[in-house]
């Protein structure tokens, strides 16, 4: 590989002053662009015959949260082996409910089970624990049946500094609207918020022809279980919800998740190896929108991750916002081993970055040592909308070199939003916050913690940065820069 040159920074003034307005594209937003109108949920969600043997709990619209889940509760416990509970058609107002081994909760298409607010759980005898619907060291359990769980998220949060709809983001220049959007999130007014759907220690789950919406706080988490298969599903929340991830995966053996929309404010579909190790993840046909990352394992990471794929996905923004972080983002913050990604068939549309792949040091948990990433292949990534460059970097920690090893990529294709663009470069990128979030200003949380410190140093090129790695296989990158770029288009450190 060419190794780049030392360089002098570079201050760039305004060459262009175009920007991009509300534009068409596959999928819309509302007028305030907190969630998406078109949601194809036909495709998603089918129409199901529930078993004629079945329990139905007396539940009713007018009964307290407490009464009605006390109820589905008491039912839940009556089953017998391979059972089902029947949610019929209403909006029921729960606290938690709480599943069993050997069952199946059927909600049926018009039913929705709706978590008790914010004020209700601070005033209740029995408030939420775990999840909306949780499930704790069991086995066998489905949930289906075409209906909804919602978790009354923005009764947990506060107001907004700012009401003005994401859509006037379009008219800032990066650093300007990262500041705006954050202004526009709305941040919990409390740690006690909770997720709409949890699973915490056990096996063979499946989550299929479900609707998950208006979560508090992460949508569905899969907590140390093993063989999940999540399919048919779509989550809708609110996009300015802090904190809302998709799906998250933290810890255990074998999940395949297919055929999912997943709406939301923060990662949409993200590995944490928190508890334990995370291994044989299938991903595929699914169709994500967040303004944070689109696909990400990190950036908690104490646990080692091996054997994940995902092909086939669609990553976006609507009506041509631009923002998040990366659309592909592989972190090793913690000591985590990361080994053997592979990522295929991507359409990105409005994210900033392509791909981030980070080794740090930040060590959070128990561990003492720098973790690793190696094998790592990503292929056929079409990119439209980008703003910055895709990075792969390790870390320097006293004299050591901590490498990214082995990644191949092939055929990554990235056309840039053709704006204003106003950058100063360093002289040469600094490995400030390795011990924290990733150090690459403008991909990174960094720099959106410490905007004030970061605001106006960039990376040196607009295609892909290389630093702190080593067998680094590249093959038909194709970028198209902004109009107004002067920045080369490759940066590789030996």
């Amino acid at each position: 590989m060419e190794i780049s040159q030392a360089y002098t920074p570079i201050k760039m003034e305004l060459k262009s002053t175009k920007t991009l307005g509300k534009a068409p594209t596959k999928y819309h937003a509302n007028e305030n662009a907190t969630r998406i109108v078109n949601i194809p949920y036909k495709k998603y969600i089918k129409k199901m015959t529930a078993p004629t043997d079945c329990v139905i709990p007396s539940i009713s619209e007018d009964f307290s949260p407490e009464e009605n889940a006390k109820i589905i509760n008491e039912c839940i416990s009556s089953l017998k082996i391979g059972g089902t509970v029947y949610i019929p058609s209403g909006e029921y107002k729960i606290s938690t409910v709480t599943l069993k081994s050997d069952m199946t909760l059927f909600i049926s298409e018009n039913a929705r089970l709706i978590s008790m607010s914010f004020e209700e759980n601070e005033k209740s005898s029995s408030p939420l624990f775990g999840g909306v619907i949780y499930a704790e060291n069991c086995e066998d359990i489905t949930v289906t049946g075409g209906g909804k769980i919602s978790g009354s998220g923005r009764s947990y949060t506060n107001e907004p500094e700012t009401s003005e709809p994401l859509f006037a983001l379009c008219e800032f220049n990066l650093y300007t609207r990262i500041i705006e959007a954050r202004k526009r999130i709305r941040f919990s007014k409390t740690k006690n918020r909770y997720s709409v759907l949890k699973f915490k220690n056990c096996k063979n789950i499946v989550v299929d022809n479900v609707i998950l919406d208006e979560s508090a706080s992460w949508t569905l988490v899969i907590e140390s279980c093993d063989n999940v298969m999540i399919k048919n599903t779509v989550i809708d929340n609110d996009m300015r919800v802090a904190n809302t991830d998709g799906i998250d995966l933290c810890g255990g053996d074998g999940c395949v998740m297919e055929n999912c929309f997943i709406a939301t404010g923060d990662d949409a579909i993200v590995l944490k190896p928190i508890y334990n190790k995370m291994s044989n993840v299938k991903i595929s046909n699914c169709v994500m929108t967040t303004f944070a990352n689109w696909f990400k394992i990190g950036t908690e990471s104490p646990c080692d991750v091996e054997n994940i794929k995902m092909q086939n996905c669609e990553f976006f923004l609507p009506d041509g916002i631009t923002g998040g972080y990366s659309g592909i983002a592989i972190e090793s913050a913690d000591g985590a081993n990361i080994d053997g990604v592979e990522i295929s068939d991507i359409e990105m549309d409005g994210i900033s970055s392509p791909l981030l792949i980070w080794l740090g040091n930040r060590l959070k948990y128990d561990n003492k040592k720098v973790g690793s990433i190696k094998n790592i292949s990503i292929s056929n990534v079409n990119a439209v909308n980008t703003e910055l460059p895709s990075a792969i970097t390790g870390c320097k920690v006293g004299d050591e070199i901590y490498k990214v090893k082995n990644v191949k990529l092939e055929n990554i294709k990235s056309v840039y939003r053709n704006t204003k663009e106003q950058l100063t470069v360093r002289e040469k990128p600094s490995d400030i916050s390795m011990d924290g979030y990733p150090e690459i200003s403008r991909v990174s949380h960094y720099y959106f913690n410490s905007h004030e410190e970061s605001e106006y140093w960039d990376l040196p090129c607009y295609s892909l940065f290389i630093r702190y790695a080593e067998n680094i296989d590249y093959k038909g990158l194709q970028t198209t820069p902004r109009e107004c770029s002067t920045l080369q288009e490759l940066y590789i450190e030996k």
